[in-house]
Formats: structure tokens, C-alpha cells, sequence
């Protein structure tokens, strides 16, 4: 038997008037709701975290990179493994306070905040970040050796002096 388009709809108006059917229009609702809530307090906590540490190693009160100093927008800027992401499993106060280098994200972000932002993380904005990770490069940002050269160079004009 072949529907019409007025009892196709008249059906389909009739299955969307069922309980079950209106619950599952306002779940997405509920849910957007509930995942925009979640995701301010993701951003919030990231913020905390961000200006802790750019406080306490860069000594900024703005959240930037501890390498280079890229304060321009903190969606930029990453939480970063000083020691590096897999010697950081090795470190005994982290491994102590329960730290795995598989926590990442919102897991990583309530784990630090939850461990009242132990030492082992700094700031750094996903250039220095990526830099710093590339193999061959001893777990150093270029601007490290950048600045380790400069102050070298420095060290050595201002050796070469004559009485």
C-alpha cells in the first residue's frame, strides 16, 4: 500500500508527539547546555593553570610563553613537560602525587589543578613546544640555544679585556 504525503505526515506528526519522542528533543538542548558549562570551566581551570605557572617561572601576570614570550592569545600557548613528556614518568614527587605522562587535556588540567600545580610544568607557546620536542634537538627550545649562544658570545667580550 502506497502512503500519501497527508498520511505520511500525519504519521510523522503523530510519532513526534509521543513522551519518549519529546524527551529526545530536549536532550540536545540539555546536553548543549551542560557541554557549554563543562567547556567554561575547562577554560577557566586552563586559564588558572596558564597564569600560575607564567607567574611563578616567567614571573609574568600574563599568561605567555616562557621561552620566547608570546602573550598574544592563550589558545596559542600549551601546558608543557619540562623534563620532557617521557622523562617526566621517571620524576619520584610526580610519579608520588599519582602523574602519568598519558593524562592530557581535561585530565592533565584537573590533575595539576587537583595537585596544587606541582612543579615539572611550564608554559610555552606551540612553536617553542614543537621546537622543543623535535628529535635531536636534547629537549631545548631553538630560542634556548639561541639565547645560550648570545650569552656565551657576551660572556666572552667581556673576557677579553686588557689591563
Amino acid at each position: 500500500m502506497v502512503q500519501t504525503d497527508k498520511e505520511s505526515k500525519s504519521k510523522k506528526n503523530s510519532y513526534s508527539q509521543t513522551p519518549e519522542d519529546k524527551i529526545k528533543e530536549k536532550i540536545p538542548y540539555q546536553n548543549m547546555e551542560y557541554k557549554t558549562d563543562k567547556h567554561v570551566i575547562y577554560i577557566t581551570n586552563r586559564l588558572k593553570i596558564l597564569l600560575h605557572y607564567s607567574k611563578q617561572i616567567s614571573n609574568s601576570n600574563i599568561p605567555c610563553c616562557n621561552c620566547c614570550g608570546e602573550n598574544s592569545h592563550v589558545d596559542f600557548l600549551a601546558i608543557d613537560h619540562i623534563a620532557g613528556k617521557n622523562q617526566i614518568d621517571s620524576e619520584p614527587e610526580l610519579i608520588k602525587l599519582g602523574y602519568s605522562s598519558k593524562l592530557k587535556g581535561k585530565g592533565m588540567i584537573n590533575w595539576i589543578i587537583g595537585n596544587n600545580y606541582p612543579k615539572g610544568f611550564q608554559i610555552l607557546c606551540h612553536n617553542c613546544n614543537v621546537a622543543k620536542g623535535l628529535i635531536g634537538n636534547d629537549n631545548t627550545c631553538t630560542h634556548e640555544t639561541m639565547y645560550q649562544e648570545e650569552t656565551f658570545a657576551r660572556m666572552e667580550e667581556q673576557s677579553n679585556f686588557e689591563l
